[in-house]
């Protein structure tokens, strides 16, 4: 074995495995050492190693008496959850020292202190002291109990002792058990120097080799691997113990987060969270877990019980306890949650994990205000807690306080410089100090530089439409106003949302303040920005009427619902897949669809799901319903209990409502994308298998199967690009029967419109556009071409419309303003010409000196004679010969 470093010298050689990737032990070639890891007869041991847990108990039982057997059977016995049947066997025989430290841990992972510190310091007390394999996980193990006992400096000062005794131990003298303690005391000591993070992973992958068959060390990496949001090394670790025992609890556990993290939810058969709770039903931790979930999901009664019931088994487990705890919050029963923390803070008054998981549910409920106050309380108990700072740093940031917010992961990020939340969020942070802050009140916008003279009067007067649409439907306004901040990068705008990139939406709202992608961020006609402030908009005043207890269900679908009111939307081909897949899941569990979606494209589906909803109770009650529900959500109604008051009927009423307009909306139109094909987009399969077919096969299949939408579509537009543009068009027309309301990009009436362009039917082409953009409105381009045709044909008001229109799927280019500037010349629209002259002036134009001069000429046609004399001097210092500037300066200087 290469000679050890030693810890907490920050040395770079030492250092890394954060910034090279943990190199997990499951590549380790060296012999397994006796100790450490439950021993006794091989055959038990062997069972226990692979997860044969009930084969390991027997051997062990039959054989009890032999060397490490109660050791085995106690942790073949704990890892199904029988803690205390566990206790029985270890207090049977002799009680040597190994029997007595998991004693202590037993009683410690079952949340009963009292007695794990008893034996803990009873054995630290044995005369002539214990062997560093003992000693060692003893001294931490006690100093986690002080800390949750908030004995911070006595807890401190003992694993300080624990490095300073692996320190001074020669190279070789250690076993696993000991390394694992060590790293152990490393990692809880990282906010001291951010070395002993990396030092901690190192030395676990020591304790790892030395001893393969022990899963601690690499439960230990992953788990603090996962703690930096280094979800890729942290499943390394878990699959590394799964590789030896695919039945290990805590390496199940461990996938579960990983998962969690990343925002992926495991198809049903394969959710390793449920496998570890059927290895392990009483197992804590897996139990608080399944409650967190549970609450993601907003099924707080589900959760509650799930919680007491794991607290039946253990009643003191600080994880179910804290768990509880979040799920009273959620509720709303204040009584109960006093009570629950109560009982948390007398058995640990130094944890903060009551008050980090509240944190976190408040969070996940939307609810930022009490999730900053959580976490600040669980910082005050642990200053040193980087977790504590992160969660309260970043939930600022949600709330518009953004000083002390900065200050506050500042200072995280100086106990803990692998985190990459806040090292990506203090990184946003700094770029935001480039970014131009406007002061438009009831608006603050926060908006690139480069591109803030551009989108301010676009965002600042559809915001205002918005809310004063909002103010008149829901009787609603914003006391504080609205902060919305503008990101020119889709990464950007990630880390903003979640402190990582990646998350693949378009906007975010925390309730007055909102994040969303600049249109830059995007190429042209597949997003568009003013729906998604509108959708966005919608958020805050929903959350806002209903103090953020509203379900997500409900206020995605009233969001999506009012978007579509606005810009209009059709039926998305995943939707409708969806229906004749039987995937739709019925309302009481459709915030499933949203939080844990198990299958590509359900988020998306769950929307546009939910706004039927909407839509159905609005058609069958009337809007004062809806406000109604938001009334009995702020009262801290169910969605079933806000549903059956409201609505005077079940849950399972509105959703047999719901289902039946589906399917008489859209049943054939589900029905005519044909059998289930793996997901692909209509159009995507061959005729036939084999090669793809030539075009008169194509025409032939569409013949045979007038009923098949996919296949019209193709057809359609191969004999488009062929120009057999009239036989094109009875396959769109087909199309467009089968699913009329069909909101893809390429619909069949974006191909009908060019072919009755191409044919000079002008009236026609603009109709079919109109018909495809009421679905797509984010098609940038047709709308260009609508306000084409409409200037070709001399209807100037329905060309400008069709270029506002454009504009909020895409405002950057200058073209469509200039035009927009001329039409609304043309009509005396002097407001409409200088913001789109300004417009045009701030797209960059190649010809600056004339983008100001028009600007100067609209600015006088408006009356504002000052600054069209600013505006061409402007337009003189590029251009001192032009004439046509030179002769308005004349003019203007005439007229005073």
């Amino acid at each position: 074995m290469t000679p050890r470093l030693p810890l907490g010298l920050g040395r770079a050689a030492a250092l890394g495995l954060l910034a090279a990737g943990f190199a997990p032990a499951a590549a380790a070639q060296e012999p397994v050492p006796a100790g450490g890891w439950p021993g006794g007869p091989e055959a038990a041991a062997e069972a226990l190693r692979r997860g044969a847990y009930e084969e390991a108990g027997a051997a062990y039982r039959a054989e009890i008496e032999a060397p490490g057997a109660r050791l085995g059977l106690a942790e073949a016995l704990r890892l199904t959850g029988r803690y205390r049947e566990a206790l029985e066997a270890l207090e049977s025989g002799e009680p040597i020292p190994a029997r007595r430290l998991a004693r202590a841990r037993l009683h410690r992972e079952m949340g009963e202190t009292a007695p794990a510190r008893r034996l803990l310091a009873a054995l630290l007390a044995e005369p002539g002291g214990l062997p560093a394999d003992l000693d060692l996980p003893a001294r931490v193990e006690l100093a986690e109990l002080e800390l949750t006992a908030g004995e911070r400096e006595a807890a401190l000062d003992r694993l300080d002792r624990v490095i300073t005794e692996y320190n001074r131990a020669p190279p070789g003298a250690l076993g696993a058990p000991a390394l694992t303690a060590a790293g152990a005391a490393a990692a809880r000591l990282g906010f001291r120097s951010t070395g002993l993070f990396r030092d901690a992973l190192r030395v676990f992958d020591e304790a790892a080799r030395l001893d393969r068959a022990d899963p601690a060390p690499r439960l230990r990496a992953g788990n603090l691997l996962l703690e930096k949001f280094n979800t890729a090394d942290a499943l390394d670790s878990f699959t590394s113990v799964l590789e030896r025992n695919p039945r290990h609890p805590g390496a199940l556990l461990g996938v579960a987060r990983v998962a969690r993290q990343r925002g992926q939810a495991h198809p049903e058969g394969e959710d390793p969270l449920s496998a570890a709770l059927a290895v392990s039903p009483g197992h804590p931790e897996a139990a608080a877990f399944r409650v967190r979930r549970l609450l993601e999901t907003e099924r707080a009664e589900e959760a509650i019980a799930a919680a007491e019931a794991a607290l039946a088994l253990l009643p003191e487990a600080p994880e179910p306890l804290a768990a509880l705890g979040a799920a009273f919050f959620l509720a709303d029963r204040g009584e109960r949650l006093a009570e629950v923390e109560s009982r948390f803070r007398a058995l640990r008054p130094g944890d903060p994990r009551f008050d980090l998981g509240l944190a976190e549910a408040a969070e996940r409920g939307r609810q930022y205000r009490e999730a900053a106050e959580r976490a600040r309380a669980a910082a005050a108990l642990r200053p040193d807690s980087p977790a504590a700072a992160r969660r309260l740093g970043l939930n600022l940031l949600r709330l518009g306080e953004m000083d002390e917010g900065r200050a506050v992961l500042r200072d995280a990020f100086r106990r803990d410089p692998f985190d990459a939340l806040v090292k990506n969020t203090l990184d946003l942070l700094d770029e935001l100090d480039g970014f131009r802050v406007l002061d438009l009140p009831p608006l603050t916008l926060v908006l690139p530089e480069a591109e803030a003279d551009l989108l301010a009067p676009y965002v600042e007067e559809v915001a205002k439409e918005a809310l004063a649409e909002f103010a008149d439907r829901y009787g609603f306004r914003p006391e504080a106003g609205v902060r919305i901040e503008l990101y020119d990068r889709s990464a950007d705008f990630s880390v903003r949302t979640v402190g990582l990139a990646g998350i693949g939406a378009h906007g975010v709202c925390f309730g007055g303040t909102l994040a969303m992608e600049s249109p830059s961020a995007r190429p042209p006609g597949g997003y568009h920005w003013a729906s998604t402030l509108w959708h966005e908009l919608g958020h805050t005043i929903t959350m806002g009427l209903t103090d953020n207890r509203i379900p997500r269900w409900f206020t995605e679908g009233l969001s999506q619902y009012e978007e579509r009111r606005r810009f209009g939307d059709g039926v998305p081909a995943a939707f409708l897949a969806a229906l004749r897949d039987d995937r739709l899941l019925p309302v009481g569990e459709m915030n499933e669809g949203f939080v844990r979606p198990k299958w590509p494209g359900q988020v998306g589906v769950s929307y546009y799901h939910a706004s039927l909803v909407v839509e159905q109770i609005e058609a069958d009650h009337g809007f004062p319903a809806i406000l109604d529900m938001l009334r009995a959500f702020r009262r801290g109604a169910s969605s079933a209990e806000a549903i059956e008051t409201v609505l005077g009927a079940p849950v399972e009423a509105l959703d047999a409502a719901v289902s039946a307009r589906i399917e008489d909306r859209f049943g054939r139109a589900a029905a005519s994308l044909g059998a289930a094909r793996g997901g692909a987009p209509p159009g995507a399969r061959p005729v036939e298998e084999g090669a793809p077919p030539g075009l008169e096969a194509l025409v032939e299949a569409a013949e045979r199967s007038p009923n098949d939408f996919p296949l019209q579509l193709r057809a359609g537009a191969a004999l488009f690009e062929a120009e057999r543009d009239e036989e094109a068009a009875g396959r769109f027309r087909r199309a467009a029967d089968l699913i009329p309301e069909y909101g893809g990009p390429n619909g069949p009436f974006r191909f009908l419109a060019r072919i009755h362009r191409r044919a000079g039917r002008g009236p026609e082409a603009a109709g079919a556009l109109r018909r495809h953009l009421a679905r797509v409105p984010s098609a940038y381009e047709d709308w260009l071409l609508l306000a084409e045709i409409e200037r070709e044909a001399g209807d100037h008001r329905a060309a400008a419309e069709a270029l506002e229109s454009a504009l909020l799927a895409y405002p950057l280019f200058a073209e469509p303003h200039e035009l927009l500037a001329e039409a609304a010349a043309a009509a005396a629209d002097h407001r409409i010409e200088v913001r789109e002259r300004r417009a045009a002036l701030a797209a960059d134009p190649p010809d600056r000196a004339e983008a100001l001069f028009l600007l100067a000429a609209a600015l006088r046609r408006s009356g504002d004679r000052p600054a069209a004399r600013r505006r061409v001097l402007e337009a003189l210092e590029i251009a001192p010969t032009y004439d046509r500037a030179l002769r308005l300066l004349l003019d203007l200087r005439r007229e005073g």
